[in-house]
């Protein structure tokens, strides 16, 4: 039971982070947390006889990338 606290507990934290940002940054005019969320999960990397071969970055994507500061994959 200790450990799903914990686990809720670093959620809430990361969650806490994520909204911070997207308010700082204006990004619920564009979006909600979810569809935030969903947009990242949809980020595809596929690995053809060891090499990475990473899909486009959407627009939402790369706006999402720059909004935390995070470098966009290569």
């Amino acid at each position: 039971m200790q450990n799903k606290i914990f686990i809720g507990f670093i959620a809430l934290i990361l969650a806490a982070h994520i909204h911070k940002v997207m308010l700082e940054k204006d990004l619920y005019k564009k979006m909600t947390m979810k569809k935030l969320l969903i947009t990242l999960s949809k980020l595809r990397i596929q690995v053809v006889n060891g090499t990475r071969i990473l899909f486009p970055l959407t627009k939402n994507q790369s706006t999402i990338y720059k909004a935390f500061n995070v470098k966009e994959p290569v």
